[in-house]
């Protein structure tokens, strides 16, 4: 039950990506003097089907985060209810800066506690103007990062909420060219057990894959994004073992055994169990009332009686209108947009 009700989520989650290049003119969102590591992997393929739409910077835990521009808090969840928490800065041209991952945690722990002063200062709330610069938040692991090492998921998103890849302007940020990283393994495939002590080209494979998922081997050094090497190590095996509590594989005991392979192997083939995915039989009609994912999009929307699709922006949302079992009743289509469907406001 806990795997379908995380691929549903997953689901709901994503955005359509605009693929335009736009560098926006940001402070970096870390506040200066703390370290961190990030690379390119806008569009990168996650599991379920998914598309990765933000920049991870790999940070400690409570690293300050600032505002990436002036502008004034649209958007503020300083309580977690399983989806993290989270900050969204708008400035004036109504471009969306977005953090997510916000911490949960009492400092030096992951006990979930949710104490709102170790997540936002106090005068940051919904509504808040800030300045470029100024601390709004301190980084965590909160929502579905909470097996991952401690980053900020930073979004860029349009007015015409549309996200855009924010790792040009993170890059403008800090005085450097943009260097594009592709995501690491798409489709890499490992055929033998891997564990502490070996070497070899696919342990290196298995660091570049942990790593562009969020489970970090090390935030600098060797190890780091665009540092690992062919031993498997200590480090390799603790990013293997949060990897594996995420998945929920068991023993997670850091052994990359045919199980664990499995998983991996499959995440990067991008492929969905038809099994998971109920096909629509009415003929690319959508009808009113009907709750229905875009493929392409990977949302859910749902047909309101002006014949506009409304977006269900969270499970709490589809749990408040359609009921406990909302999910039973969701038709799949190939590509809403090019049916000439009209989309209208998201579904609250």
């Amino acid at each position: 039950m806990y795997k379908i009700i995380i691929f549903l989520l997953i689901f709901i989650l994503n955005i359509p990506i605009a693929r335009a290049i736009e560098a926006r003119d940001i402070t970096f969102p870390v506040e200066d003097g703390w370290d961190y590591n990030f690379s390119d992997t806008y569009g990168a393929a996650r599991s379920g089907g998914r598309s990765h739409i933000g920049t991870d910077i790999m940070v400690d835990q409570m690293t300050p985060l600032v505002a990436a521009v002036d502008g004034r808090v649209s958007y503020l969840v300083d309580s977690d209810k399983g989806w993290g928490l989270a900050i969204y800065i708008e400035d004036k041209q109504g471009y969306s800066y977005r953090y997510l991952h916000v911490n949960n945690d009492t400092p030096g722990t992951d006990d979930g506690k949710g104490i709102r002063a170790y997540a936002f200062p106090r005068n940051i709330k919904r509504g808040s103007i800030v300045k470029a610069g100024d601390v709004i938040a301190f980084a965590g692991n909160s929502g579905n990062a909470e097996w991952t090492g401690h980053h900020l998921h930073f979004e860029i998103w349009t007015p015409q909420k549309k996200s855009i890849n924010s790792y040009p302007s993170l890059m403008a940020a800090i005085g450097k060219p943009v260097e594009t990283i592709q995501d690491n393994i798409t489709t890499y495939q490992f055929t033998r057990d891997l564990k502490l002590g070996i070497e070899g080209e696919d342990v290196r494979q298995l660091q570049k894959y942990l790593n562009s998922n969020g489970f970090l081997v090390s935030i600098s050094g060797i190890g780091s994004i665009g540092n690992e090497s062919d031993y498997f190590g200590s480090a390799t095996q603790a990013a293997l073992i949060k990897f594996q509590q995420a998945e929920s594989i068991s023993p997670a005991a850091g052994y990359f055994g045919p199980l664990t392979r499995g998983v991996v192997n499959n995440d990067n083939s991008q492929t969905i169990e038809d099994s998971e995915i109920k096909e629509d039989d009415s003929d690319s009609i959508v009808k009113i009332g009907w709750l229905v994912r875009d493929k392409k999009l990977a949302r859910v929307y749902y047909m309101n009686s002006n014949l506009e699709l409304e977006w269900v922006v969270s499970e709490e949302v589809a749990v408040k209108h359609f009921g406990d079992k909302w999910y039973e009743d969701v038709r799949f289509f190939d590509d809403l947009e090019s049916m000439g469907m009209r989309f209208g406001d998201h579904l609250l």
